[in-house]
């Protein structure tokens, strides 16, 4: 039996863990397959779904992976123009993997290939967490992805910024991660935090603007520590400059009293020797 292979729609299907997935597979000539059948399996051998006709696995057919009773469907209405597309609904991480579907009656016979990747990395939460002397800091959250997504923030040139250790924990196989950096004001004062998963080629990004008025709070922050600074710096140095007054002031004090007290007592008078 000869197979006539096809990369139908995206290679990667990327959805996030409890949503519903959508499985592309369509004939191009669009053939009525109401009578047809098509078969998808999972990696070669798990049973998602079985049309033959009419009958399937939602309407009698056994032989249906425990994995996906009662969570996948097709689209009846499309069958008259060639679509064998289904959906898994409510989907869970144990439901990636490489999925065929494969119409084994045609001449020749067509089977389309893809794989569907659960726990693809969501749309990253963004806040301003603090503003410090040294500018805002901005803080990027991911939560429950898989696999381990790797986090950048960059400017609106799309250079890369400096950023803290990231925090990593993990549950289940799901990652959250958290980013931190600190950033000074630019001409648009917009920065991205973007999200990368390389293993399953998935990658998303979330901006902020951060507004000026935070930016001039920091300046004024700085300002006044300048101002604190100097302050205690000039009045360490008076302080000094007092001590040393005072110290020079004994000192002189110290050497006119031992002088007044010379002169008083006048000077020490030593017996002579006279001879006999």
């Amino acid at each position: 039996m000869s197979i006539t292979w096809f990369n139908y729609g995206p290679e990667v299907i990327k959805v996030e863990e409890g949503r519903d997935a959508v499985l592309p597979c369509s004939l191009s000539t669009k053939e009525d397959i109401e009578s047809k059948v098509f078969d998808w399996k999972k990696d070669g051998q798990n049973e998602v779904f079985m049309y033959d006709a009419g009958i399937h696995y939602n309407n009698g057919r056994t032989g249906q992976d425990e994995q996906f009773k009662g969570r996948v469907s097709h689209f009846h209405d499309e069958l008259k123009n060639g679509n064998a597309s289904i959906i898994i609904r409510n989907t869970k991480m144990a439901d990636s993997g490489n999925y065929t579907c494969i119409f084994p009656h045609l001449q020749p016979s067509q089977m389309f290939h893809l794989q569907l990747a659960v726990g693809a990395a969501p749309e990253p939460y963004i806040s301003m967490w603090d503003v410090t002397d040294f500018g805002v800091r901005l803080k990027c959250a991911v939560r429950g992805a898989f696999p381990q997504p790797k986090l950048q923030w960059q400017d609106s040139d799309g250079n890369l910024l400096r950023a803290e250790e990231p925090q990593i924990s993990e549950r289940g196989g799901r990652y959250d991660v958290t980013l931190q950096t600190t950033v000074t004001k630019t001409e648009t004062n917009r920065f991205h935090c973007v999200v990368k998963q390389e293993d399953i080629s998935h990658m998303i990004d979330a901006n902020i603007t951060v507004p000026d008025k935070l930016f001039e709070d920091t300046c004024s922050r700085v300002e006044v520590t300048e101002w604190l600074l100097g302050g205690f710096a000039l009045g360490v140095l008076s302080l000094a400059a007092v001590l040393a007054f005072l110290v020079a002031t004994k000192r002189i004090t110290i050497g006119s009293n031992k002088g007044f007290l010379q002169r008083r007592n006048g000077p020490s008078e030593t017996p002579l020797n006279l001879p006999a």
